[in-house]
């Protein structure tokens, strides 16, 4: 919910960037308003609302959480305002697209609450969970936790094998221009890898790529943005981006040289970045931003951040649009999964059959 990120949407996408703020509203007293909440939402058509329009957050495919911002004090009254606000303004739509919700929060708790008391109706689309990381006292014994003997062994091999290949060296800025320049490097990498064959890269697309440049510069100006690598004669070949707000880290980000895979120079850097996190006094739980419970962090990361996704519909009297369009959208991501599973399961088979095609075709020339 930080200002960048609406700035930099802005900038990046056509769709109408709506941003709720809550004040307290004291006419007497001689003190000015003061900020209770905020929440970013766009406006825009989506699969799950079609053939309306809704309320979207996180506002596009590179945030990661979509929990407003609310004082803790007045967490229901503030939710009931902004549930309220949407349903009297005409100019908005009354559909609400909230992803990647905290599960468990004291926000996630005080919607359901709102809800059952008529300020709409909502409907649970998914539930997932992803790797975090709290603070620790001892971060190398946290480090040393995370995997059995052998496999640091193997780790701490391939680190020495690695500094054979020339000089190495763990990087860290914070600093405005130096940021500047180390996301021009970061975009570089992640494009020259496997982001790019399947067109998830920032820069594989113009509008993830500005959005990028505006929200990391953006942040960096308030020093809410660190970008660590692993260089090897000064050339980076892995990569973190990690956003701050707050206590919360956020490892936005990561990209390595598959020139080097053999080396793991990607796990070799988030051991550096573990340390870092769980040394920093001003840290006190980090966020994967991992869609799913997958990865590198889920292995070595032993606590979990529940996130869910939601349909809200704040006009009374429309659960039944909110059933179908519900259950349209879980239809389909029940079908997307099975697909899913069903390609891991054929990938062998598949992949030896391209060997031997390869093969057989190897030998025309000499038929």
């Amino acid at each position: 919910m930080d200002p960048a990120v609406a700035t930099a949407f802005a900038c990046a996408w056509p769709d109408r960037v709506r941003v709720l703020l809550a004040w307290t509203d004291d006419q007497e007293a001689e003190v000015p308003p003061r900020l209770l909440g905020a929440w970013l939402l766009v406006e825009r058509h989506t699969r799950l609302s079609w053939p309306w329009k809704a309320l979207v957050c996180p506002p596009g495919p590179v945030a990661y959480l979509g929990t407003p911002v609310i004082d803790g004090r007045q967490v229901t009254t503030v939710l009931a305002a902004m549930l309220a606000a949407i349903r009297r303004m005409p100019e908005l739509p009354k559909l609400i697209q909230a992803g990647d919700m905290s599960g468990g929060s004291a926000v996630t708790e005080a919607l359901e609450t709102v809800l059952d008391g008529g300020a709409g109706s909502a409907r649970l689309l998914e539930t997932r969970i992803r790797a975090g990381l709290t603070s620790s006292d001892d971060p190398k014994a946290f480090w040393a936790a995370s995997m059995s003997p052998r496999r640091l062994q193997g780790f701490a091999r391939k680190r020495r094998q690695l500094s054979k290949e020339g000089e190495l060296a763990l990087s860290f800025v914070d600093e405005p221009a130096a940021v500047a320049t180390a996301l021009e490097e970061f975009l570089r990498l992640e494009a020259s890898g496997w982001k790019a064959a399947r067109h998830s890269a920032l820069a594989s697309n113009p509008n993830t790529g500005r959005f990028a440049r505006e929200l990391v510069l953006g942040l960096a100006e308030r020093r809410l943005v660190r970008i660590e690598a692993l260089r090897l004669d000064g050339k980076p070949i892995a990569m973190w981006v990690v956003l701050l707000c707050g206590d919360a880290a956020f490892t936005w980000r990561t990209a390595y040289d598959e020139t080097y895979s053999r080396f793991s120079p990607g796990v070799l850097l988030l051991e550096h970045t573990t340390m870092r996190l769980l040394a920093d006094p001003t840290i006190s739980f980090t966020d994967s931003c991992n869609h799913r419970d997958t990865g590198q962090q889920a292995e070595r990361w032993p606590e979990r951040h529940e996130v869910r996704d939601l349909l809200i519909d704040v006009e009374p009297g429309r659960k039944l649009r909110l059933l179908f369009l519900a259950s349209r959208e879980k239809a389909y991501r029940r079908g997307r999964e099975a697909a899913r599973q069903l390609y891991h399961r054929l990938r062998p088979t598949l992949a030896q059959l391209r060997r031997r095609l390869r093969g057989e075709a190897a030998k025309d020339p000499q038929e």
